[in-house]
């Protein structure tokens, strides 16, 4: 079973590059297709080609253009489907698309294998999810069970932009992506189709991230101090996670150089985290609510260290903007109902 990863990435230097240095470490003998959807900037897209051009297995796709017709993620689907024509012109049997704010954090011959079962037992899905959530989706309705298998499966899409996908079947069905992904995860939902979450779950997004928006970057990268952003798993982890049918973000992401709050937000501070936090105090008590700070990554774990290091998210934002804007929103609107 031939599988080439797609990494597709827009700015953001040092996430894409480690996302890109992190599918090599853990599938070396794999096809690499990396996509630079128009980054603005020069640097990175000569770093990547410089990658590129000492691994004969890795080719680099530059597009000239990055439409903003979808404002959170722009031409993001322009890029897939340039990837997905070279994936299908050429054979390939899966392909595992990685955005440039994920890292894989391991991966073997078991993990397409047992994808394989999935897809088998699944004949409506096309796409099977591969990345650690963070456990706030246990409460959130984001997950149910499937009937064909028990896995969980995404409640809410048909289709994905994250994952392995099967390419043969993707081609029969004639399978495509929309420029949103609600539009393509409705309509394909309400086809029947299901997206289906690998109970081995192989990549992690970045806690916390910068992200870009509109075209403009929101946020600070993490700068790196070791050699990736996340510590890979080990053998032993791999085993630990194989051993058990889900595996939640927080279990097993650590920020290695760097510290951040747990649970572990997979994009920019919002209220959405705040809101989650008082759910959760509902559900499960104040103290199993309350925020943690994971810092197993740090050379020396000690609070003095934690206030030295890199950490993410800003305090500043997620606890004075954040709720500062949210109560501005609501005065806001609530004048207006009064008029």
């Amino acid at each position: 079973m031939r599988v080439i990863h797609i990494v597709v990435g827009h700015g953001l230097r040092t996430y894409f590059l480690n996302a890109v240095r992190s599918v090599r470490l853990v599938a070396p003998n794999d096809e690499i297709l990396v996509v630079d959807n128009a980054s603005p900037d020069q640097h990175l897209r000569d770093e990547l080609a410089m990658i590129a051009s000492g691994d004969p297995k890795m080719r680099l796709l530059l597009r000239d253009s990055n439409s903003l017709v979808n404002r959170k993620v722009g031409g993001l689907y322009d890029a897939y489907r340039d990837a997905f024509e070279i994936a299908i012109s050429e054979e390939f049997d899966y392909a595992h698309i990685v955005q440039g704010d994920l890292q894989v954090l391991w991966w073997d011959s078991e993990v397409v294998s047992r994808a394989a079962a999935i897809f088998d037992a699944n004949v409506r899905c096309v796409n099977i999810f591969m990345c650690m959530l963070s456990n706030d989706k246990a409460f959130d309705g984001s997950l149910e069970v499937s009937n064909a298998d028990g896995l969980s499966r995404v409640s809410d899409y048909g289709l994905m932009d994250l994952g392995l996908y099967d390419l043969r079947r993707w081609k029969k069905l004639g399978v495509s992506f929309d420029n949103d992904e609600y539009e393509h995860g409705n309509r394909y939902l309400s086809e029947g189709f299901s997206v289906i979450c690998h109970p081995w779950p192989t990549d992690a997004p970045i806690p916390w991230p910068a992200v870009v928006r509109n075209g403009v970057q929101q946020g600070r990268e993490v700068k790196p101090v070791k050699p990736y952003l996340l510590r890979p798993l080990t053998s032993t982890d791999i085993e630990k996670l194989k051993a058990r049918n889900w595996t939640w973000l927080e279990d097993v992401c650590i920020p290695w150089g760097w510290s951040c709050m747990a649970p572990m937000w997979t994009t920019h501070a919002n209220a959405d985290y705040l809101a989650n936090r008082r759910q959760q105090v509902v559900r499960s008590g104040l103290a199993k609510a309350l925020p943690r700070w994971e810092r197993s990554g740090l050379d020396n774990q000690s609070w003095r260290s934690v206030v030295k290091s890199q950490y993410r998210p800003s305090l500043w934002r997620l606890f004075v903007i954040v709720p500062s804007r949210e109560l501005l929103s609501k005065a806001t609107q609530k004048s207006r109902r009064s008029k």
